[in-house]
């Protein structure tokens, strides 16, 4: 299948958080928008609460990124209000009113898309820190219809540096945890029981440093978080364990999204020494023929990317919308625009 890659022009500054047909949930700095059809007007649903000095500086893009004053997750709660996660504090919408939720331990990021949420309306987080010193790092679990947090489990001192995401496999009602960074720290991990338990699908080295993945009937889908590898993508088969090497990208693959019966991975430009081109590029896996494809790539900006970020594709937290699948630029060429992909 030929994919088409094209600008959305009007949304210049605007990013796609959540997008279904009738409802499209947007982010902009600090504030969430509601459309019920992109490219009609804008609602504005809330501001998250920040310092007045993030406010003013994020008023300026640099600003902005230095700052990581931005939404990382927007999630749509059964009884009505909107999970948000935004720069290290995670809320509430409700009634058009943001409140913080009781119950975090510490300030802490949360990757994109990395919330999870189970059959029981329950949501999953792990703690995103720098934590060089290797002290505990937990993961937060969010029951359905609460207003505060509780701990869902804790990974002792020196266990891992942090998590880089919870995902829930709708096939089989399993809770998957993603960990890193270095070799003995990369881990696959589930459970089927809320934490209580957790089962390691595979650790040991850089091939199970993942940030996200995917589920199909059959198989599920990762791409590496590789620094001194090559970044691969991975499929891991149900019914025998058995896991497949697919072929190689051009970089460390943060995200990815389900679109359309395909599999599309967003590699990261931060020139990390695996990486031989600084660019951050979209691959496609058609799960009939397997073989990773590029069909997009932006190369990094000339912005420092540890003060102004790394090169970042990033996908709203669900794409529901059959139609196009959506996607923002952070710290490459394209910085604050967003895209669609479309199928011909």
């Amino acid at each position: 299948m030929k994919w088409n890659v094209s600008e959305i022009p009007e949304l210049k500054g605007y990013c796609i958080e959540w997008a279904e047909q009738g409802n499209y949930i947007l982010s902009k700095r600090n504030r969430l928008y509601h459309a019920e059809s992109l490219g009609g007007p804008l609602t504005f649903i809330e501001e998250i609460d920040a310092p007045l000095y993030k406010k003013f500086a994020s008023r300026f893009r640099l600003g902005q990124r230095l700052l990581r004053f931005m939404v990382t997750n927007v999630i749509p709660l059964r009884d009505g209000g909107i999970f948000v996660s935004f720069d290290k504090s995670v809320g509430i919408v409700r009634d058009g009113v943001y409140r913080a939720l009781a119950g975090l331990v510490r300030p802490c990021r949360i990757l994109r898309s990395a919330v999870a949420m189970d059959a029981n309306g329950d949501l999953y987080f792990g703690e995103y820190l720098a934590n060089d010193d290797r002290g505990e790092i937990r993961i937060y679990r969010l029951r359905s219809g609460a207003d505060s947090l509780e701990v869902a489990y804790t990974f002792p001192a020196g266990e891992i540096k942090h998590i880089h995401g919870i995902y829930f496999d709708r096939i089989t009602s399993e809770l998957y945890c993603l960990t890193g960074d270095a070799p003995s720290e990369c881990r696959i991990l589930k459970t089927k029981d809320g934490f209580r338990t957790i089962e390691t699908v595979g650790s040991g080295d850089e091939s199970w440093r993942a940030v996200s993945m995917l589920f199909e009937e059959d198989a599920i889908y990762y791409g590496t978080d590789a620094e001194f590898r090559s970044n691969n993508i991975y499929r891991f088969e149900r019914s025998t364990g058995e896991r497949t090497d697919l072929g190689s990208v051009s970089g460390t693959v943060f995200y990815s999204k389900r679109f359309g019966g395909n599999l599309f991975f967003a590699t990261t430009a931060e020139n990390a020494p695996s990486q031989e081109e600084n660019v951050a590029a979209i691959y496609v896996v058609d799960t009939g023929n397997l073989k990773p494809a590029e069909i997009a790539r932006f190369p990094k900006d000339i912005w420092h990317p540890t003060l102004f970020m790394f090169g970042t594709i990033h996908f709203p937290t669900e794409n529901l919308d059959p139609d196009r699948l959506y996607f923002h630029i952070v710290g490459a060429k394209g910085d604050g625009r967003t895209f669609a992909i479309v199928g011909g």
